[in-house]
Parts: C-alpha cells; sequence; structure tokens
C-alpha cells in the first residue's frame, strides 16, 4: 500500500490532480478520449464489415486498421496510467473500474484472435473468413468496448452504481 500512496502522492500525480495548467488534467483527459475515439471508432468500423456492410473492402485491407488502434490504445494506457496516478486510492479500491480494466483486457484479447483468426488468414489465402465466426469477433468487440465504455463513466459515480444495485 506504501507504493500506491507513494505514486498518489508524487508530484506529478498533484500536477495533474491539482495544476491550473490546462496541460495537466484537462489535456490528459481528453487525451483519454481521443484513444478511446481511435480504438473503439476503428473498432467498429471492422466489426460493421464483418457483418457485412462495405463489402467491397476486402477482409485483408483491414489489417492496415491495426497500428492505428495500437495508437489509440498507447494513448488510452498512458493517459489512463496519468488518470490513475492523481485518483489512485479511489479508484484501485473501485470494482467498477477494476471491471473497467478486466472488460479492456478481454476486448484486447479479442481484438488479437480477431487479427489472428479472420484477418490474417485472409491476408494471406485471399479467402474471406467464415461468416459465423468474423460475426462473433465483431459482436463481441462491440459488446466489450461498449461495456468498458459504460464501466468507464460508472467508475466516476460509486455512490450511484452503489445505490442502483442496492448494495
Amino acid at each position: 500500500m506504501n507504493l500506491l500512496n507513494a505514486i498518489e502522492a508524487s508530484a506529478y500525480a498533484e500536477w495533474v490532480r491539482s495544476s491550473p495548467s490546462i496541460f495537466a488534467y484537462t489535456t490528459i483527459l481528453s487525451l483519454h478520449a481521443i484513444g478511446l475515439a481511435i480504438i473503439v471508432g476503428i473498432n467498429m468500423l471492422i466489426a460493421l464489415r464483418l457483418f457485412g456492410y462495405g463489402a467491397e473492402i476486402p477482409i485483408p485491407a483491414l489489417s492496415k486498421l491495426f497500428p492505428w488502434m495500437y495508437l489509440g490504445f498507447t494513448i488510452n494506457a498512458l493517459s489512463g496510467l496519468s488518470l490513475l496516478a492523481a485518483n489512485m486510492s479511489n479508484d484501485i479500491g473501485n470494482w467498477m473500474f477494476l471491471l473497467k480494466l478486466f472488460l479492456i483486457l478481454l476486448a484486447m484479447i479479442n481484438l488479437e484472435m480477431l487479427r489472428s483468426r479472420v484477418v490474417n488468414p485472409a491476408m494471406v489465402t485471399g479467402v474471406a473468413p467464415k461468416p459465423i465466426e468474423a460475426k462473433l469477433f465483431g459482436t463481441s468487440s462491440l459488446m466489450l468496448w461498449g461495456l468498458a465504455i459504460v464501466a468507464g463513466r460508472l467508475t466516476e459515480y460509486p455512490n450511484f452504481v452503489h445505490t442502483w444495485l442496492g448494495v
């Protein structure tokens, strides 16, 4: 627990939390939203293609979007760590925050499975993936990212969640 307290008490965490500078909390939170828009937006485009929309776009062409999703994830991870440092004591014990992290982990695993089982085989063989498998990955991608977003927002309203759930 001393390490967590030290992180939250660090000069950087204090700057993020308390600085009146626009480059502190406001910019970091904005970067977090931008990273989320990149990764979730591109995931949605890929899922829609796997559902059959934009059939003129070949599945192998989707591989060019993955580096952009990794960029969005990196922006989110770095900005998220900064936001966590500023609010460590509240977030680390918040089960909704932990649920959000777990959902993000599952979404990233799904992303890698989609890449390795749907996009890459289509790129190598030129054969479209099985429609049911492609739709399964597309559906799970949309569900996991959507739930992660909701859990992330509810992280900031623990009293609402406790009241709503009756715990």
